[in-house]
């Protein structure tokens, strides 16, 4: 790279660090989780409201941008370029819900030991924030470019990515699609996605009076949660009638003495217990990083003697939540391209007589030598369902995405990438689902970078990635990434698209 140029880029990004943090912050403090049953549509206050500060902090600078609709967002660089070439830079703004074990308050900004931490201030709305800046840098001391540039912002891409699809359905695509929401340098494969919600179709125990884990179905969930009804619990044959208080104390004695438990008596005088599991979240494709906790809480109430691991109800959800790569489900696949499939359950909810499990899975790219569709995966889940007292609905099925590693995009990219940094990375293929599979011509590029640094409040602590407690993101680590992304950008530029 020409070193007068990455001065001048480095000097810049110094020059306006604390810009960068400030738009950072004001976008993290909306607490931005979408919510497409709204009355608010499409996808809540929260998400109108971070997209009308992002757009206007783009004509603030002197962008010009449109607002499709509050699905997504456009802020565009050097539009006299359009008739040669666009790139669209994708990134989103919805977060998933903050959730449990933070530090610090999930929706404000917090600097510290070189980190900045708060829900989505990694994932993914520095990308927003940095492409933007980039933009600024660019417009400002290269501002001769030949294509045209959009900086294209997402409300709803950890939900149901309706966002991106209705952007698809009515509007032209570019002409070239990086999507800044992975790991530098290019991903240019990404796993299928299935959603599937499993529903029992017996009844539960009548000692269970509530039963409930995860708040996102994409994450491995930290907490489940189950309220019984002591005294209706029967342990078996025993001669005479067991005394209820003494029960209670009993099982209150076992499983405050397991590991990971809470356990609380709302009341005195009844024999209510609620018994809280806690485990550690993880995004389903990090199964390693995370410890679900429905299958402690399940393993506490066997121990504890509530129920005896046969019950058809129990069988199943530990079957769908032992762990991360589908082996107790039997739907543990993988290639040599993308790895082994991961998921589990992720949420369970206990109402009006019905439990609702659902679980989050990513299959392997290719199924042979054909790209996969997820098909034989349903169908041994319909079996599973089906053995347990189940019924199965599958709410989504993104099948795979798949570019050519060999084109041009992609080597330059990476090449530039690798010159910057004096890396030897490679292209690569991902487990997570990002706007790329619903976009033609679209790969992900960024921005974290390799090696990621983010915060922990002790040594071993399991919080402070993507989709955890204490969400961060390491400062100078993300200064370098747009200073990446301006390189790369004129880099491109230099193509035809």
């Amino acid at each position: 790279m020409d070193r007068q140029i990455s001065s001048e880029i480095a000097k810049w990004i110094a020059s306006h660090k604390e810009e960068i943090l400030s738009d950072l912050k004001n976008a993290v403090e909306i607490p931005s989780v979408s919510q497409p049953d709204s009355e608010v549509k499409p996808y809540g206050k929260a998400c109108r409201k971070v997209l009308e500060r992002l757009l206007n902090a783009g004509a603030g600078y002197g962008f010009e941008s449109e607002n499709y609709h509050y699905h997504v967002g456009g802020i565009f660089l050097n539009t006299a370029g359009k008739n040669a070439g666009r790139i669209g830079i994708w990134s989103h703004l919805d977060v998933v819900p903050a959730g449990d074990n933070w530090s610090f308050p999930p929706f404000s900004l917090t600097e510290k030991d070189g980190f900045l931490i708060g829900r989505g201030v990694q994932d993914n709305k520095c990308a927003a924030v940095g492409v933007l800046h980039a933009f600024r840098c660019i417009n400002e001391l290269f501002p001769k470019l030949r294509h045209e540039y959009v900086l294209y912002m997402g409300c709803s891409e950890e939900n149901t990515m309706d966002d991106v699809r209705f952007f698809a359905d009515h509007y032209k695509q570019p002409d070239l699609s990086l999507v800044a929401d992975c790991g530098f340098p290019v991903c240019y494969g990404e796993k299928g996605i299935i959603d599937a919600a499993f529903t029992c179709g017996r009844s539960l125990p009548d000692f269970i009076l509530a039963f409930s884990a995860g708040t996102s179905l994409n994450t491995i969930p930290d907490t489940a949660s189950v309220t019984l009804r002591t005294d209706k619990i029967r342990p078996g044959e025993k001669e005479g009638q067991a005394d209820p208080e003494e029960q209670l104390q009993q099982y209150m004695e076992i499983l405050s003495g397991l590991s990971n438990l809470q356990v609380s008596r709302p009341k005195s005088g009844d024999f209510v217990l609620t018994v809280t599991a806690k485990g550690v979240s993880s995004h389903v494709i990090a199964p390693k990083q995370g410890k679900n906790a429905i299958p402690i809480l399940l393993e506490a109430l066997k121990t504890a003697g509530i129920v005896t691991g046969g019950e058809d109800w129990f069988a199943f959800l530990l079957k769908v939540s032992a762990d991360g790569y589908g082996e107790a489900a039997r739907i543990a696949c993988r290639d040599k391209v993308s790895g082994p499939l991961t998921g589990t359950a992720t949420r369970v909810d206990f109402s009006d007589g019905v439990l609702n499990v659902s679980a989050n899975y990513r299959y392997p790219i290719f199924d042979g030598e054909a790209l996969s569709d997820g098909t034989p995966i349903i169908r041994s889940l319909e079996v599973l369902a089906k053995a347990h007292g189940f019924s199965l609905k599958i709410s989504k099925n993104s099948k795979p995405s798949f570019y050519d590693p060999h084109a041009p995009a992609v080597a330059t990219l990476t090449d530039t990438f690798n010159k910057i940094t004096g890396l030897q990375t490679k292209a690569y293929t991902m487990s997570g689902g990002s706007y790329a599979r619903m976009l033609d011509n679209a790969i992900a590029f960024g921005m974290s970078m390799p090696g990621k640094r983010v915060y922990k409040e002790y040594e071993g602590d399991p919080r402070g990635d993507y989709h955890q407690a204490n969400e961060s993101l390491n400062i100078k680590d993300y200064l370098k990434a747009i200073e990446i992304y301006i390189q790369c950008i004129l880099e491109l530029d230099k193509q035809e698209i």
